[in-house]
C-alpha cells in the first residue's frame, strides 16, 4: 500500500474516534475510493472491547491506531495479500493493550509478518534433556525483541471471533514486556511491588493445576508466557477470570485501563 494513502488511512482512523467512536458519526467517513471498507463500522463490528472504553479512551484509541499504522510495516507472507481490513484489524487489536496514559505504540516494531495459516520455525533450543529437535515447530504467532511480531491470519480472526486464543492479544503483550529489556512478565509502567507478588503467586498456582479453568496451561512454561496467557484471558474470558483470580484481573484491568468482566 502506498505510503500516502497508508496515511490518510490512519489519520481517517483518528478523527473516527475523535467524534466519539459513534457508529452514526463514522458512517461520514468512509474510506478511500479504493477499499469498500467503512473504518468505524469494521472496528465497531469486529473489536466489542470499543463499547466499553470512555469517550476520552476511544479518542486515545484512535490516536494509537493513527500511529501504528503510519509506522509500522505490514508483509504478507506464504502468498497472503494483506488487505485494509487485515491492517485496520491487527492495529485496532494491538492498540487496545497501549491506552494507558503515557503508553507508546510498540515503539520497537517495526513490521508485522502476516502468514495465511500456522507457519513453521526452527528449533534453536535444546529441549529437558538437552536436545535440539531436528523437526521445526508449528506456530500460529511469534514476537520477535526488538522488530517484528508474526501472525496467523486465520487465528487472529478466530480470537476477534471470540475464541480463547487471540495471537493478538499474546504476541503484542510480549512486545510490552520486551519494551523494558527483560522480557520477564513485567511489561513498563507496571507497579512492580503488587505485580511481582500478584504475577508470582498466580505463576506458581498455574503450576501446580494440570487442569486450569480459565488459564492456559501454556502459561506455566515462563513469566513471559504467562504475562501473554493472562492477558489472553482478560480479553477474551474477563468475567471467568474476574471470578476465579480476581487480584490477577484487577492487576490487569488497572494496567489496560478498562474492564472486560
Amino acid at each position: 500500500m502506498p505510503a500516502d494513502a497508508l496515511i490518510g488511512l490512519a489519520a481517517l482512523v483518528a478523527a473516527i474516534f475523535f467524534f466519539a467512536g459513534r457508529r452514526q458519526r463514522a458512517r461520514q467517513y468512509p474510506l478511500p475510493d479504493r477499499s469498500p471498507l467503512d473504518a468505524g463500522d469494521l472496528l465497531e463490528d469486529r473489536l466489542g472491547w470499543l463499547a466499553r472504553l470512555s469517550p476520552a479512551q476511544r479518542e486515545r484509541f484512535g490516536e494509537q491506531v493513527q500511529r501504528f499504522l503510519r509506522e509500522k510495516r505490514f508483509v504478507g507472507c506464504g502468498g497472503l495479500e494483506v488487505t485494509d481490513e487485515m491492517r485496520l484489524l491487527v492495529a485496532g487489536m494491538a492498540s487496545l493493550l497501549v491506552l494507558r496514559p503515557g503508553a507508546e505504540p510498540f515503539p520497537q516494531l517495526r513490521e508485522v509478518l502476516l502468514y495465511p495459516g500456522p507457519f513453521l520455525v526452527p528449533v534453536t533450543e535444546p529441549d529437558e534433556f538437552g536436545l535440539v529437535p531436528d523437526e521445526p515447530d508449528e506456530r500460529i504467532g511469534e514476537s520477535w525483541q526488538g522488530d517484528r511480531v508474526i501472525l496467523s491470519w486465520p487465528d487472529v480472526e478466530a480470537g476477534l471471533d471470540g475464541d480463547e486464543v487471540n495471537v493478538v492479544v499474546h504476541e503484542f503483550a510480549h512486545q510490552l514486556d520486551d519494551d523494558n529489556g527483560a522480557g520477564d512478565g513485567a511489561p513498563r509502567l507496571a507497579d512492580y511491588g503488587e505485580w511481582s507478588e500478584v504475577m508470582q503467586t498466580e505463576f506458581e498456582r498455574l503450576r501446580r493445576h494440570r487442569r486450569p479453568r480459565v488459564l492456559d496451561p501454556y502459561g506455566a512454561e515462563s513469566p513471559a508466557e504467562f504475562f501473554g496467557v493472562v492477558s489472553e484471558a482478560f480479553f477474551q474470558r474477563g468475567p471467568e477470570l474476574a471470578r476465579h483470580h480476581a487480584r490477577l484481573y484487577a492487576l490487569l484491568r488497572d494496567y489496560y485501563g478498562f474492564e472486560t468482566a
